[in-house]
């Protein structure tokens, strides 16, 4: 798929998803989840690629599953930078990325063992830069649970053995 094609398969996919009213038509469908704003710093004392930067993140319930879609602004990275992104288990508290808690897993969540670690289990959006913005979408066969979640952005891509993404870098807070 060409740069183009990829820039209007996301583009149709957040005017398809942000056109949707927030409150669901029925109960097939389930929540729509929205947030967005000036993405909060893990470490505000030292400058960083999204210093400044501002995130929209939008979950759709559906028969299927869920889907999400995250942008972020105002990265100052070179095109082609890379990172990882997931919907973090616990609040986005700034300057403390440890109250981000672990990758929201629904395998955790429902006390499965042992644990899988994957795009199946867990919402990744890793964003690729280009012009200072990315974009991403994620599928997942699951709706998360309500709380205080939170979308983490962290320095390097999502390592698809592991799910490891480095540190922690910023988030944006997400409840319902």
């Amino acid at each position: 798929m060409t740069t183009t094609s990829r820039h209007l398969l996301v583009a149709t996919v957040i005017v398809a998803l942000t056109t949707l009213p927030a409150t669901p038509a029925s109960a097939d469908r389930g929540p729509v989840v929205r947030s967005s704003g000036t993405v909060s710093d893990f470490a505000p004392a030292v400058a960083g690629p999204l210093d400044g930067a501002w995130a929209s993140y939008q979950l759709v319930a559906s028969a299927r599953g869920s889907h999400s879609v995250l942008r972020v602004t105002g990265i100052a990275a070179p095109d082609g930078t890379t990172f990882g992104a997931h919907l973090h288990a616990g609040p986005c508290v700034a300057g403390n990325g440890a109250a981000a808690g672990p990758h929201y897993n629904t395998d955790l969540v429902a006390g499965v063992t042992p644990v899988e670690i994957s795009e199946d289990t867990e919402v990744w959006l890793d964003l690729t830069v280009e012009d200072g913005a990315g974009t991403s979408t994620a599928s997942v066969p699951f709706l998360p649970t309500p709380g205080a979640r939170s979308v983490v952005v962290h320095a390097m891509a999502t390592d698809h053995h592991t799910g490891a993404a480095g540190p922690r870098l910023a988030c944006l807070p997400v409840e319902w």
